[in-house]
Formats: structure tokens, C-alpha cells, sequence
């Protein structure tokens, strides 16, 4: 190993490296040579370069390498003193929209706040490293117990979901996934406990995200489940297993036929029919979902257009899209492409998507659905009062209908609250000059209610259950004469 350099303070002021290398002079060694080197850019070079092989270069944390011999030597010092070691695995919720939408140079500069401020959560001492794309690794040393690693994880989600000002003037919302494993708790092995604290992050952001969540066992079994889920998907849309379902929505003042959504279900093999809520989840973690809702669109865009040569429809059919789909404009291309090729008109689609929805991402959403409304099609809105209530996206989307979520429906017979909520956004939807449908209605009271406040449309069992096409078809073909009764008993009890 060399010796140190030597450190020097040149005439202009500058600090300087220089390092002595002595040689003999002569046969007998009576005299010698001293050799002073500047060696102050080359020592600059290897520092530049150590620390490059150790940090990122984007946002200037620790790397992996680095990481892991810091992970490795926490978790020694742990066994020893009988302490413990958190890790924190932060995974950005979709964060891919905004490299989509806004370009990688954003997608950058956000990543460089997210490091400020995972930083400014943490405690003095603790790691923040990034692990690669939007993910970020916190490692705690030398805990106690959990309550600091609680605080933290509740502070980094609370300070990440802060507005972020780019450069462009584009003020972006994130949100994270927090993943915790705890050593030597969880496991001593370090490559294991990272593991452990991914398993957690995917389990978290499958439960919406914008929260945090601790390892468990069970988690393994978990995740081999939904490994499993998704390969079944995958086999499922191969094999044709997907079916729509279509449930009638009925005009409260006249009884007849106002329009139909379209519902999906899975009919695996080995299960029977599996509701949309078990398999939805995975598909969307997955990506899967993309590939479904395109065929979910062409079945049902397709199915509509028959119906419609064949006299049976004429009222538009709605397709649920979800928040996967919402994310990507080319759902707009796979629509216009759709309609085209089966010769529905525009005005006899529908895209249903759900408030929250909307929401997550309002400027993207509302690019979306002006593109959507462009092209001559609908836009409902599900679920209406179930998340944000936003008066924003009233006014600033296209939106041709508002749905009722049927936990507001259900008790309005009886529950004031209920009735006024519904009360108040059949007033409000209609000053804006959208028609209003009700979701859920299986009573006759309900329908009663409804009418007497002037909503447009009701769909639920009291007129008909999600059926498939060979039996909704049947029903279009001769409406059941309880439909015209109920609507007539509930326009008398109005």
C-alpha cells in the first residue's frame, strides 16, 4: 500500500497532493534523489471513480453494492448486540405515466426529489439507497423495536405524496408502496430479508398503495398465489375463458330499455365463474389487464353492433375500463380502431370508469376522456360518491352520466343521510347537464324514491341480474312484464 500523499499549499492558494519517491545517487549510496509527484487530479479520478462504482449517478445515494455490504455488516453488529435492522422497500405508485406522459427527463428530476425527501424522513445514520428504476431501499440500524421504524415509514409516505413543482411548471402528486422486513427477526441473511421486504411492497401495492406493510409468513404463500393467479390469467386469455355479462339499465319514466353495461367474469375450468373483484386486482398489478380490456372492448363493441343490425338495442352498451387502461392513451386508438371495425356508431359506446379512477390522476384522466368524448362516444362515471366526490371532475371532464354507488341506493328508503346524498347529486349532476343512473335497485321503494327526484335511469336485480349474452338477449327480445310494473307502481308511488 502506498504511504499517504503528502498534503501542500501551492503559492496561488490551492490544496495539492504530492506523493516522495527516493532513489540512490552513486555506487556506495552517499547521496540520494527526492522526488516529489503532484498527484492531486489523479487521487481526484480514483475517488470519482470509487464513488461512482458505489452511488448512483442520477440521484447520488448508495447503490446496490453499496446496500448490501451496508445491509450485511448492520445485520453482523445486530446478531451481536441483540438489536435489530429494518428495511423500508419504497416502490413509487405508478410512476411509469409520468415518463409516459411528461418524458424521462421529468421522470429524472422527480426521481431526484423523491431521494431529497426520503432523505429528510429518515433518522441521522440511516441508509437511503436507490435499488433501480422507482424503487428506493431505506435501511435502519440499530433499532429497539418498531415504533422508529413506524414513524418513518409514516413520515417518507406523508412527505412523497407532497405536490412535486417541476422545472416545466407540471405540479405532479406522488404516492408509494412501503414494504418492511426486520432482521434478524425475519431472517440474519441479507439477500433474504430484501426478499422479505419486496414480498411486503407487492402486497402493499396491490392494496391500493400509499401505505406501508410488514413482512409476514404468510406472505410466501401469498405470493406463490398470485404468481399462480397470473399465469392462470395468462392461459385464461389464450384459451378464450373470458365472458361479458350484461345487466339492463331501465329509463324510470317510461320503463324501457335505456342502455346496458357490460360486466366480465372468468370462467376458469377448475372454478366456475369467478366475480371480476378476485382476478381484477392481479391483472392490473400484472399488466394483464391491458391485453383483457382489449378484448373486452371489441366483444363487447362487437356484440352491440349485431344487436343493433338486428333491431334488438339501440341504446348504448357501457365497458368498464380500468385504472391500468386509463393510464395509457392508446386505449383511445384501440376504440376508434373498434368501432370502425365493427360499425357500431360512436354514440352507442359508453366507457365506464370509477371515480377514484379519475382521480388518481385528474390531468391525465381528463386528456383521456376529451379524446374519448372526440370521437362521438359516452363517458359514465361508477361509483359516484364512493371517493373523492370532486365537483372538479363535474366541470372539467366530458362526462354524459353520473352512476349512484348502490351504498347510497340501498337505504334511502330509510337512512336520511342516504336520501340526501342522493337528493343532492341528482340535483347536482342535472344543473350540470348530465343524466344520472342508480346502481343497485332491487326494491320498489327504492325505484319510488328515485323517481319522485327525478333520476333518469335504474339498474339492479329489481329488473334483471348480470346475465350472459344468450340469456340478455332473450330479455331484449321480450322485456319481462315485471320491469313495466315495477316502474309503473314506482311512478304512482312518486
Amino acid at each position: 500500500r502506498l504511504p499517504e500523499p503528502l498534503r501542500w499549499r501551492a503559492p496561488d492558494g490551492s490544496a495539492r497532493a504530492l506523493r516522495m519517491t527516493a532513489a540512490p545517487i552513486g555506487e556506495g549510496g552517499e547521496g540520494g534523489v527526492i522526488v516529489l509527484s503532484d498527484v492531486t487530479e489523479t487521487l481526484a479520478i480514483t475517488a470519482r471513480l470509487q464513488h461512482e462504482a458505489t452511488h448512483d449517478l442520477l440521484t447520488g445515494l448508495p447503490n446496490r453494492a453499496l446496500l448490501l455490504d451496508r445491509l450485511q455488516q448492520a445485520l453482523a453488529g445486530a446478531v451481536r448486540r441483540g438489536s435489530l435492522v429494518a428495511l423500508l422497500f419504497v416502490d413509487l405508485d405508478r410512476f411509469k405515466r409520468i415518463n409516459d406522459s411528461l418524458g424521462h427527463y421529468v421522470g429524472d428530476e422527480v426521481l431526484r426529489v423523491v431521494a431529497e425527501r426520503l432523505q429528510a424522513a429518515v433518522r441521522a445514520g440511516d441508509t437511503v439507497a436507490r435499488w433501480g428504476g422507482d424503487e428506493f431501499i431505506v435501511l435502519m440500524d440499530n433499532l429497539a423495536d418498531h415504533g422508529a421504524v413506524v414513524a418513518v415509514a409514516r413520515k417518507l409516505i406523508d412527505l412523497l405524496e407532497r405536490e412535486v413543482e417541476t422545472t416545466g411548471g407540471t405540479g405532479i402528486v406522488l404516492s408509494c408502496s412501503v414494504g418492511i422486513s426486520i432482521g434478524p427477526q425475519d431472517s440474519a441473511d441479507a439477500q433474504t430479508l430484501l426478499s422479505m421486504a419486496d414480498k411486503a411492497m407487492y402486497r402493499a401495492k396491490t392494496e391500493g398503495g400509499s401505505r406501508y406493510t410488514f413482512y409476514g409468513p404468510e406472505m410466501n404463500t401469498w405470493s406463490r398465489d398470485r404468481l399462480s393467479m397470473e399465469a392462470a390469467l395468462r392461459r385464461g386469455l389464450t384459451n378464450r375463458e373470458f365472458e361479458l355479462f350484461y345487466q339492463p339499465q331501465i329509463d324510470i319514466a317510461n320503463g324501457r330499455l335505456a342502455g346496458l353495461e357490460s360486466l366480465i367474469r372468468w370462467n376458469r375450468p377448475e372454478r366456475g365463474l369467478v366475480r371480476p373483484d378476485e382476478f381484477i386486482p392481479a391483472a392490473e398489478e400484472s399488466g394483464i389487464i391491458r391485453n383483457i380490456g382489449e378484448w373486452a372492448i371489441h366483444e363487447a363493441a362487437g356484440q352491440a353492433a349485431r344487436w343493433n343490425r338486428e333491431g334488438l338495442l339501440g341504446v348504448p352498451l357501457a365497458v368498464n375500463v380500468s385504472a391500468r387502461q386509463c393510464s395509457d392513451m392508446a386505449i383511445v386508438d384501440t376504440i376508434r380502431a373498434t368501432l370502425a371495425e365493427t360499425g357500431l356508431p360512436p354514440r352507442m359506446f359508453k366507457v365506464e370508469l370509477t371515480e377514484s379512477t379519475a382521480m388518481r390522476d385528474p390531468e391525465r384522466a381528463a386528456e383521456l376522456l376529451r379524446s374519448i368524448h372526440a370521437l362521438g362516444a359516452g363517458i359514465a362515471v361508477d361509483d359516484f360518491g364512493t371517493g373523492y366526490s370532486s365537483l372538479s371532475l363535474l366541470k372539467r371532464f366530458p362526462i354524459s352520466e353520473l352512476k349512484i354507488d348502490k351504498s347510497f341506493v340501498g337505504d334511502i328508503a330509510s337512512d336520511s343521510d342516504d336520501a340526501a346524498i342522493v337528493r343532492s347529486t341528482i340535483a347536482l349532476a342535472h344543473g350540470l347537464g348530465i343524466e344520472v343512473v342508480a346502481e343497485g335497485v332491487e326494491t320498489e321503494s327504492q325505484l319510488a324514491f328515485l323517481a319522485r327526484h327525478g333520476c333518469n335511469s335504474a339498474q339492479g336485480f329489481l329488473f334483471a341480474k348480470p346475465l350472459p349474452a344468450g340469456e340478455i338477449r332473450a330479455w331484449l327480445e321480450t322485456p319481462p312484464p315485471h320491469v313495466e310494473r315495477a316502474v309503473r307502481n314506482s311512478r304512482r308511488g312518486a
